[in-house]
């Protein structure tokens, strides 16, 4: 048993690590606080009739183009609307079509009158009688020509209700929300889907009163989206000054100078700079654990040194500490049977 713990301890001093030197650097504090992303533009789309819902092929989260169909009013009372009115489009027309076949009765006996009178065949009176029948007939075709154009325009109407059947998304943008389902009831002016726009986006945040004066208008944040493993930047646009009464908390909202790839409703961290502060810097591959204590393994004259740090930020690919001072050769990648005080071979 001890020949083979000989052997073991051999081979681990003869092992060639990789070294790092520990650096003390001034490292900004960061503060994470939960943030979501929105569109400060949504649309209520609703429809203009009332009827219920004969299909609707979005779902929650899909993302749709202008023109795109959200969903479609059965229109078996605009059917009805509409015959109706064709009905009466075809009657102003037989009413104008009589009214001027009555017109084109009355005018030639105005003129056989108007001859006659005029060879002293027939009275004043009779004349002034037939003249005024002919202004009759006439007024009667223009009533009916006006007539026909009510009864267009109500089958205009008709036509038109028969197009807001089917009700097309008025912008690029992502369903937000479903307010109702197939075969429910739709009601004019009542929103059915809510759109946000993808083109305008944003984020924000609610903080704690003991917080709110961390952040000022155009300080620089980093946006974190886990879903898209993905960080961009950002500023504080907006401080909404009247808090909760409740929580005592406050709405922060952030502008993204690039928020290609987001879509709302994601959740989010905003990371923020509170301040400095000295701290010695290593790279991530020299944390390892011991017994459950993380820390770094340190060159100290070929002897392996345990040192517990704690973490207390991350700067690149590196991780700032305390617990070292600075200057230390810490192990890179330290194998897992490396003990405290083990000799090993330097480079």
């Amino acid at each position: 048993m001890k020949k083979i713990l000989a052997l073991a301890l051999s081979v681990g001093a003869l092992f060639a690590f990789e070294y790092a030197t520990a650096k003390k650097e001034t490292i900004n504090i960061t503060r994470d606080y939960v943030a979501n992303v929105y569109s400060p533009k949504q649309v209520m789309v609703a429809t203009r009739l009332m009827g219920y819902i004969k299909s609707m092929p979005v779902e929650e989260g899909d993302v749709v183009k202008k023109g795109q169909l959200l969903f479609e009013v059965d229109p078996a009372d605009i059917y009805s609307m509409l015959n109706q009115a064709r009905g009466a489009v075809l009657q102003a027309k037989s009413g104008v079509l009589m009214a001027e076949m009555a017109y084109a009765d009355a005018l030639k006996d105005y003129e056989r009158f108007k001859n006659l009178y005029k060879n002293g065949a027939v009275s004043k009176r009779d004349f002034e009688k037939m003249t005024l029948m002919k202004n009759i007939r006439k007024k009667q075709v223009d009533m009916a020509k006006g007539m026909l154009k009510q009864a267009e325009a109500g089958l205009a109407r008709a036509e038109a209700q028969l197009k807001y059947a089917k009700v097309t998304s008025p912008i690029d943008g992502v369903v937000t929300m479903k307010m109702k389902k197939v075969a429910e009831m739709a009601l004019p002016g009542y929103p059915v889907v809510v759109l946000s726009d993808i083109h305008v986006l944003k984020a924000k945040s609610t903080v704690k009163e003991s917080d709110i004066d961390k952040f000022k208008i155009g300080m620089p944040v980093n946006i974190y989206v886990p879903a898209l493993k993905k960080s961009f930047p950002a500023e504080v646009s907006t401080i909404i000054p009247a808090g909760d009464n409740m929580t005592h908390s406050f709405v922060i909202k952030y502008t993204f100078e690039n928020h290609q790839g987001l879509l709302p409703g994601m959740y989010a961290k905003a990371k923020i700079v509170v301040g400095k502060k000295e701290a010695v810097v290593v790279p991530f591959s020299a944390l390892t654990t011991r017994a459950g204590i993380v820390g770094v393994f340190v060159n100290d004259n070929g002897v392996a040194r345990f040192v517990p740090v704690k973490q207390v930020g991350q700067v690149g690919d590196n991780i700032a500490v305390t617990g070292l001072v600075g200057g230390e050769e810490v192990i890179l990648y330290p194998p897992a049977n490396l003990e405290d005080g083990q000799k090993i071979e330097e480079q």
